[in-house]
């Protein structure tokens, strides 16, 4: 019995990562027909690297059932560390 309630977990672990939004740049934004944009997120924190920034923007996307996202703008605007990222999202 635990070998199927892990292997249970592990299936829905699996099938949760592949739902994760896909990061695509303007040229593919441009050519994709069959999509219906969602909008812009903003997130504005003090993250280490663009990475982390790029990884906040896929999990916000995620969290607005977005298949699709374009990263706008992902800068740290001044000394305070805090690192602004946008992103377009899609379905």
């Amino acid at each position: 019995m635990k070998k199927i309630t892990l292997a249970v977990l592990a299936t829905l672990l699996l099938s949760a990562n592949a739902a994760a939004a896909i990061r695509i740049d303007g040229q593919q934004a441009r050519n994709m027909d069959d999509v219906q944009s969602l909008g812009v997120i903003y997130i504005n924190h003090n993250f280490a690297t663009e990475s982390e920034a790029d990884q906040a923007l896929n999990q916000e996307a995620d969290a607005q059932d977005a298949r699709y996202y374009r990263v706008m703008l992902i800068r740290e605007p001044g000394s305070n560390g805090n690192m602004h990222a946008s992103a377009a999202i899609y379905k």
